[in-house]
């Protein structure tokens, strides 16, 4: 899984969220609705791809860390070092 996989479950998991809150605003109190269901289980579904794409992501990364014999600092998330890792590698040979 790539940084994109992780970036468009977390933009699914927004949308479904925004839209959840949008109709439920508006619902009668009581049974919810068919439709507010749907919302409740895309919402859940797209937490649960959120949260795989992001294991996926640290499990690569995390292997990518020990080959590649690179250290990660204290006090810094494994995701926010390879991330910027990539990022200052990926400029360097870009420049």
């Amino acid at each position: 899984m790539s940084r994109a996989a992780m970036d468009d479950a977390a933009r699914d998991t927004a949308t479904a969220s925004d839209e959840l809150r949008r109709y439920a605003k508006f619902s009668r109190p009581g049974q919810p609705s068919a439709h507010i269901v749907q919302l409740r289980q895309r919402q859940a579904t797209a937490r649960m791809d959120s949260a795989r794409s992001k294991q996926a992501f640290l499990q690569a990364a995390q292997g990518f860390v020990r080959a590649a014999g690179l250290v990660v600092p204290a006090r810094v998330s494994l995701e926010s070092f390879v991330l910027g890792w990539i990022s200052a590698t990926s400029d360097r040979h870009t420049a």
